[in-house]
């Protein structure tokens, strides 16, 4: 009988963000289409997706809570160690004790998602065991995470490397020196089947969207990777120099976060806000982007977004700024508009020829 093959898979998150959900279908399909597998997953925050994981794996571990579940014993022997011995726990104490707990379950594959996951599989490829990470970030974002130094001294310690986009191999091997026999490009995906709840009538009335406004939107994080504080100063921009009617659809974040407060401030100030609306990230991000005509990517640096794939996917035309990350590589096959950051003219994809959206084009740009 075959052994059954025992995966680690670790991620850095269960947020309802493009590189967990990726992960989430990865293991989806493996369990669907292998049922040899055991399948652990070790996420190092938890998140929304958590019950999703919990679901498709025969064991989860989340490292942040792990963490913090000391008995009372525990806690205070520690708190009375710091005192009398100045000795503060360190990250790296913090991996070692989830990881050396995790060795003993004697994985044949150790899958990390995200260069953030690349410190926790350190201790299982130094034991022997195959590591797989899975990269996604560009400079700006691997750079957030880790010192250069950091990445220079172990990007050689890893088996393979998946990168998320031509871009990303191309930028590991160049600026961080991944040796390129270990580097493949696997492009992100995104279910063939989309699921929308609303039908854009009834989310329109919600909106409170006339029938004849054209809508314009971004979907993404709030951040300043993400360019979403260029949004109200587009927004005004579209206002100046077209006479287009429409609304601005703003999908990310939430009203407490310091990004989206700052936006609507700035959409204030440049009188725009009745032009904007803000949306809460929330569970059917698809049924917004389904409203779009247009759907922008602001993003300064992005890898190969698979909000990008989703819109694609709901037949809306995208437009990108030039070489920022993989989404160049999407748009050069047609499917889109690339253009210069803070510049004018656009390279133009074949399939967008409607009055709308020409003349968004040849107007802003």
């Amino acid at each position: 009988m075959e052994k059954n093959k025992k995966i680690l898979f670790i991620s850095h998150e269960a947020s309802l963000s493009g590189a967990p959900i990726l992960v989430l279908d990865l293991i989806k399909r493996l369990k669907q289409e292998k049922e040899n597998y055991i399948i652990d997953v070790l996420l190092i925050r938890g998140g929304e997706l958590y019950e999703e994981f919990a679901k498709v794996s025969n064991n989860i571990v989340v490292a942040h809570y792990h963490l913090q579940s000391f008995s009372f014993l525990q806690r205070n022997l520690k708190r009375v160690q710091s005192i009398v011995f100045r000795k503060k726990e360190t990250q790296q104490d913090k991996i070692n004790k989830v990881t050396t707990t995790l060795l003993q379950n004697e994985y044949d594959l150790v899958y990390g998602n995200t260069m953030e996951s690349l410190i926790w599989t350190l201790p299982f490829y130094k034991k022997g065991i195959p590591t797989i990470v899975a990269i996604h970030e560009l400079s700006f974002g691997i750079e957030s995470t880790y010192p250069k130094e950091f990445i220079l001294e172990n990007i050689s310690n890893i088996t393979k490397i998946i990168a998320g986009s031509q871009a990303v191999a191309d930028n590991l091997i160049a600026k961080y020196n991944a040796d390129p026999q270990k580097v493949n490009t696997v492009h992100s995906f995104v279910d063939t089947l989309l699921t929308i709840e609303k039908d854009k009538g009834s989310l329109k009335n919600e909106l409170n969207i006339k029938k004849e406004e054209l809508i314009i939107g971004i979907a993404s994080s709030q951040e300043l990777r993400k360019g979403t504080d260029m949004v109200p100063m587009l927004v005004q921009k579209i206002k100046q120099k077209t006479d287009l009617n429409f609304k601005f659809i703003n999908l990310g974040g939430n009203s407490k976060s310091p990004a989206v407060r700052c936006a609507k401030l700035d959409a204030e100030k440049l009188e725009v806000e009745n032009n904007m609306i803000f949306i809460d990230h929330n569970k059917t991000p698809n049924d917004y982007i389904n409203l779009f005509d247009i759907f922008l990517l602001m993003s300064r640096e992005d890898p190969f977004p698979l909000v990008m794939l989703t819109a694609a996917k709901l037949k809306k035309p995208i437009v990108a700024f030039e070489k920022s990350g993989g989404a160049v590589e999407f748009l050069e096959n047609g499917h889109g508009v690339s253009c210069p950051l803070f510049g004018f003219g656009c390279n133009v994809g074949r399939s967008y020829k409607t009055n709308a959206r020409s003349y968004f084009k040849t107007n802003l740009w």
